[in-house]
């Protein structure tokens, strides 16, 4: 009896935790901010650009978001993306990272990950994508 209870609160907790998570694939976001710790923004208000000369606004880079996964979940990693865009007080996101500051290179036998090839560049031979995006904030 004892054992089954524990087996139920451990399997609750579980529920718990994966439940916390605001859309699939959050928790698999890496993030790093620039800058202190800023009000988050609404769910829903971070504006998508594909290149800086779409932004039409003067912004500042504040932190940089990375995930990798199937080619499949593009647009779940995308949601992921926006919401912790916006937990980081985010206004936008860029997803064409600068082709001088983004080209990443690996040990010699693997294949070259290039960046500039767009916002999910290959990795590997599989179906593997490196998915990166800047968050962005508007300069008033």
């Amino acid at each position: 009896m004892k054992s089954l209870r524990l087996c139920l609160f451990f399997l609750s907790l579980s529920l718990f935790l994966v439940g916390c998570e605001a859309v699939p694939h959050y928790n698999r976001v890496q993030s790093v901010s620039f800058v202190g710790a800023p009000p988050r923004k609404a769910y829903g208000t971070v504006r998508v650009f594909q290149t800086a000369e779409e932004v039409k606004r003067k912004f500042e880079v504040v932190g940089q978001l990375s995930c990798e996964a199937s080619a499949g979940d593009e647009a779940a990693i995308l949601k992921a993306m926006l919401y912790r865009a916006a937990d980081m007080g985010g206004d936008g996101l860029l997803l064409n990272i600068p082709r001088n500051s983004a080209e990443v290179l690996t040990d010699p036998s693997t294949t070259r990950v290039d960046f500039r090839m767009g916002w999910a560049a290959m990795i590997g031979n599989g179906n593997n994508r490196a998915y990166r995006a800047q968050v962005i904030r508007f300069i008033e």
